[in-house]
């Protein structure tokens, strides 16, 4: 059974070019996409054993998914395809390298239910992630009781908050329903405005020391090109970014929690023995797995592999 396991949405961006806005563009180019598959497929680039958990429709664009993610590596066994209802669209526009539009359409993602969780895998494996999305949708049960089978079998558990506003109703319900994941999340990743959002402040020191007290042993804040915040309860500390030439920002971030995920499936000892340096050693390499990414057009697409991630930190020593 995999070792590393993603629950969440598989999707299809319908993907509008740089440079052009959702309301200029003209013309859409179909990728497969979703943050949940984006880490995976990264994960599989990487060299990782990683499997799948999530719903897509049973028609051309759900075929395609599922060979896709496939031939990246990942393991699509608990990928299934439903009959009840469309692949999940996104279409998406990239004005601006880092301003993203989004249009998300639901689907088939939201059919996944408690009982349909292939619970001796999630049980088994040492490395469990999912993200905020998929609490947006009818299948958030299925994603936060997922999330406490992994937690109580001593997986460790990566919850990407990734916030949508767009996708809730109002701002309050998605504070609630983020905030039930925090009590099972061994690892919290966030940006600095999702930092303020779940916990009122703007200082990082402070915003993630409040999420550790929920039970989480590290945070990861990602701040773009100048890196990354992390805090556990014995460390914490700024890691800069690599630099690179940047095109498109899209799954950079999927890219990190990737290459986060990557290191700690592979350190397969407890979180709170991690020193400083080797934390920074961690934060590093997510680093330079999100960088890569932004070098190619599409967040799949540029996901980098092991090889090329080594080589970006050789080539770039440590500030």
């Amino acid at each position: 059974m995999p070792r590393i396991l993603v629950l969440g949405e598989a999707l299809i961006d319908l993907f509008a070019g740089t440079g052009v806005s959702l309301r200029t563009t003209r013309a859409f180019q179909p990728t497969p996409g979703g943050a949940p598959a984006n880490v995976a497929v990264a994960l599989g680039k990487l060299g990782a054993d990683v499997g799948f958990i999530g719903k897509v429709g049973q028609d051309e664009f759900g075929l395609w998914l599922r060979q896709f993610m496939a031939s990246q590596g990942v393991d699509v066994a608990y990928l299934e395809a439903d009959s009840r209802a469309p692949t999940m669209l996104a279409v998406v526009a990239l004005p601006t390298p880092d301003n993203p539009q989004f249009i998300l359409y639901n689907g088939a993602n939201e059919l996944l239910t408690p009982d349909e969780l292939p619970q001796q895998a999630i049980a088994q494996a040492a490395v469990f992630i999912y993200g905020s999305v998929t609490l947006s949708t009818r299948s958030g049960e299925a994603a936060l009781h997922a999330a406490h089978i992994a937690h109580q079998a001593g997986a460790t558990v990566i919850f990407d908050v990734n916030l949508r506003p767009n996708l809730w109703p109002d701002l309050e319900t998605a504070r609630r329903e983020i905030d039930r994941c925090l009590d099972s999340a061994t690892i919290i990743k966030a940006n600095e405005n999702e930092i303020q959002f779940l916990t009122g402040t703007d200082d990082l020191e402070r915003g993630s020391a409040a999420l550790l007290e929920r039970g989480a042993k590290v945070c990861c804040v990602s701040l773009g090109d100048q890196g990354a915040y992390f805090r556990t309860a014995r460390a914490e500390g700024y890691v800069p970014a690599f630099k690179v030439s940047a095109i498109d920002a899209t799954g950079s971030g999927d890219a990190f929690v990737a290459g986060l995920a990557l290191q700690v499936a592979e350190w397969g000892k407890p979180l709170a023995a991690l020193s400083y340096d080797e934390l920074v050693a961690f934060i590093r390499f997510a680093n330079g797995c999100g960088a890569l990414t932004t070098t190619v057009l599409g967040g799949m697409a540029g996901s980098p592999t092991l090889a090329a991630v080594q080589n970006l930190i050789r080539t770039q020593p440590s500030l």
